[in-house]
Formats: C-alpha cells, sequence, structure tokens
C-alpha cells in the first residue's frame, strides 16, 4: 500500500493522540468522516498500527525511577538469547526491552518506585540469570516521545 499525505498525516495525528475520534480526525484532515474512517479501516487492515496503547504517567502510580538498563550476555546462541527474552517478557516492572546489534546485547527500560527498588530489580531479577556477563544502569531523568514521521513525506 503506498501511502499519500493524509494517511501520514492520519498515523501522525493518532501517534499524537489515539483516542482522537473520527469526527476529529477527520476535522483536522479536511476530509469527511466517512472518507476518514475508511482511510483508517485500510491502514488498520493493512498492518499500519502494532497497538493503540495509553501513555501512563507513572508518578500517579507511585512509580517514580525510570532507568535504562544495559546487559551484555556471556553467550549469544539462539537458545539463551530466547531464554533471556522469555524472562524479560515474564518480568514486573520492564516497560520496554530493545535486542541490540553492538557492544550492548540488551537494552532494558524499567520502571519502579524508588532507588530500593531498583537495586531489588537489578539483583533478584536480572543478576539472577546466569549468561550475563555486564549490567550497567542509567537513570533517566526526562523522557518525551518525538516521533516525526517527515521522513515518509514527499
Amino acid at each position: 500500500m503506498k501511502l499519500d499525505q493524509k494517511d501520514i498525516q492520519l498515523l501522525v495525528l493518532l501517534q499524537n493522540n489515539a483516542r482522537l475520534t473520527n469526527k476529529e480526525l477527520a476535522v483536522e484532515l479536511n476530509i469527511a468522516p466517512s472518507t476518514c474512517h475508511e482511510r483508517l479501516k485500510k491502514l488498520t487492515n493493512e498492518g499500519f498500527f502494532k497497538a493503540f496503547n495509553a501513555d501512563i504517567n507513572l508518578k500517579q502510580l507511585g512509580i517514580n525511577v525510570e532507568v535504562l538498563i544495559a546487559v551484555r550476555l556471556k553467550n549469544h546462541e539462539r537458545e539463551i538469547v530466547d531464554s533471556f527474552t522469555k524472562e524479560l517478557k515474564s518480568t514486573n516492572g520492564i516497560i520496554r526491552f530493545y535486542h541490540l546489534a553492538g557492544a550492548i546485547d540488551f537494552m532494558i527500560h524499567v520502571a519502579v518506585k524508588d532507588s530500593d527498588s531498583l537495586r531489588a530489580f537489578v539483583m533478584d531479577e536480572l543478576a539472577v540469570f546466569e549468561h550475563i556477563d555486564h549490567i550497567e544502569s542509567s537513570m533517566i531523568y526526562h523522557s518525551e516521545r518525538v516521533y516525526k514521521l517527515s521522513e515518509l513525506e514527499d
């Protein structure tokens, strides 16, 4: 499916606020609501959306510390990587993780209540995985999602 300018604008609008109604989207795009609905349906059917999520204010939940944890594994066999990935998926406190190429094998975005919780997370959840060679934590002072689809625009 080739995207036109209206499709790209629709993706950008929903990326920034997935709660916009079809009517609000149509007004922003200056098209009829029925046309907007059909475009949205087509983009959804073609797999352009992985999910529609809420960006939760973690501080409201008492989660005050966000950290990026870099992990290097001792070995890189598929079985070890798959096992570690499975562990990450079932571990509380992980917002997102990335399997990377380069000096770091995994970057893990973690959210915890406080520094004691962070220490417990690292010691009790990560360090127990026998194939980890190195763990390094970096506290996040501030984060903002800035995702522009400008590279798709003509």
